[in-house]
């Protein structure tokens, strides 16, 4: 099966029918020509058993819209990669060759133990795992497979760190950053994003909508947008940046020391942080920030849309530590109501 486009615009599909003689359709656009495609693929899978890795590539060929890190995780999984260090082994290439409804308990801990054995934590073994049974998990919705095998196993117990770092460590950090980094980090916390590759280094300047005073961000980790109102300092050294760039809408809005798109940032940031004398992952900034606007008083759902999270409860739940002011305070309220009540048990006794 294969999709390609003909000299007068049109869409063709070419696949064989089921006595093998070679069939080409032709489409007018292009996504009516990929989901003939995808049902055809879908078509000829039926009835056949999928091993580890044809259920992963199948998730990922249907779920294309995930940003590349999220994608290259996936392949890794099962198959690996090749750097210039030489050959790495996926965790699950063990397993990849095996049929998903055979799968057993032994093959999930072989799995584990394999992350393991690279130093990995237990919050990250999760990750690898929810991974693989989430394609089992779509196979099994489009009919592939029966069920997730792996569906009854309990996750492991893992310790959450609120808090990777104080605000004190990042000032003093900060101070010793070159002013392109420094610029890094105000754009992270003004607009509550998460460092990296998929959502502040892709930052581009056509998501910023100056007269409203709003950015709209695609965060690649869940796949959906958000729009945050940063402050009007922030947005004010933005609009004087974007003149600089000529107002060129594509041009990603933090860079390198050279002024290109930035690819590799973890080394350059682990030397200044050497230099400053702390340990501060560049995820603790946004940590961080949502602690500092809980702590100011910040309405929970405020904070929750600025994050991106998809509901307030998690929110809570991640920065419950950050409320103790907002404890003490209903503390307060109930000890009042008390108050209140004893005074006009002590009234209705005089009365």
């Amino acid at each position: 099966m294969s999709v390609f486009q003909r000299g007068d615009g049109r869409w063709v599909v070419k696949y064989k029918d089921s006595t093998g003689k070679r069939i080409q359709k032709t489409f007018k656009e292009k996504e009516d020509a990929r989901s003939f495609n995808d049902e055809l693929y879908i078509d000829s899978r039926e009835g056949s058993r999928l091993t580890v890795f044809e259920a992963v590539t199948l998730y990922l060929k249907d779920h294309d819209y995930l940003c590349k890190n999220v994608q290259s995780q996936y392949s890794w999984l099962v198959a690996g990669s090749t750097t210039q260090k030489g050959r790495s082994v996926g965790p699950a290439e063990c397993i990849a060759d095996k049929y998903v409804d055979e799968l057993t308990r032994r093959d999930f801990n072989d799995v584990r133990d394999n992350c393991r054995s690279r130093g990995c934590k237990n919050i990250t073994i999760n990750g690898y795992m929810a991974k693989l049974q989430t394609a089992f998990r779509y196979c099994a919705s489009e009919g592939l497979l029966p069920d997730d095998p792996w569906r009854s196993f309990a996750k492991l117990r893992t310790t959450v760190c609120h808090m990777d770092g104080t605000i004190e460590d990042f000032w003093t950090l900060y101070v010793v950053l070159p002013e392109w980094m420094q610029w890094w980090c105000r754009t992270a916390m003004a607009l509550c994003l998460r460092p990296g590759l998929a959502e502040l280094f892709s930052l581009k300047w056509g998501a910023f909508d100056f007269s409203h005073g709003s950015v709209t961000v695609h965060m690649g980790k869940v796949d959906r947008d958000k729009v945050v109102y940063p402050i009007k300092e922030y947005m004010d050294e933005a609009w004087t940046r974007f003149l600089a760039d000529r107002q060129d809408r594509e041009q990603p809005v933090c860079r390198n020391k050279y002024g290109h798109q930035v690819k590799n940032y973890r080394a350059t940031w682990r030397h200044y942080c050497r230099l400053a004398g702390v340990k501060l992952p560049p995820y603790a900034m946004r940590h961080i920030t949502a602690t500092m606007m809980l702590k100011a008083g910040a309405d929970v759902a405020a904070v929750a849309a600025n994050l991106g999270h998809a509901n307030p409860s998690i929110t809570l739940k991640t920065y419950a530590h950050a409320l103790p002011s907002a404890q003490k305070e209903a503390c307060s309220k109930m000890g009042a109501a008390w108050c209140k009540n004893e005074e006009k048990d002590s009234m209705k006794s005089i009365g």
